[in-house]
């Protein structure tokens, strides 16, 4: 097996470019990003952050029902 080189001058748009259609699916079929795992900390902040937006959320269509109503 020979090692493989890698060509700087070669992007990623003209490499796609020079592969068939089946080798295209090949390699985008290949790709395949799991999910990341956070940090104790960063999970409790980013669901702090879901959180809050629903509560904004809530906070907005109770204010437009509200708005609404008092309109008639």
């Amino acid at each position: 097996m020979s090692p493989r080189h890698h060509d700087p001058d070669l992007d990623q748009e003209e490499v796609l470019q020079l592969l068939e259609d089946d080798q295209l699916v090949w390699a985008k079929e290949k790709v395949h990003l799991g999910r990341r795992h956070f940090s104790r900390g960063l999970s409790v902040v980013l669901w702090g952050l879901r959180v809050y937006v629903v509560l904004m959320l809530v906070l907005i269509v109770v204010r437009v029902v509200q708005t609404v109503s008092a309109g008639h």
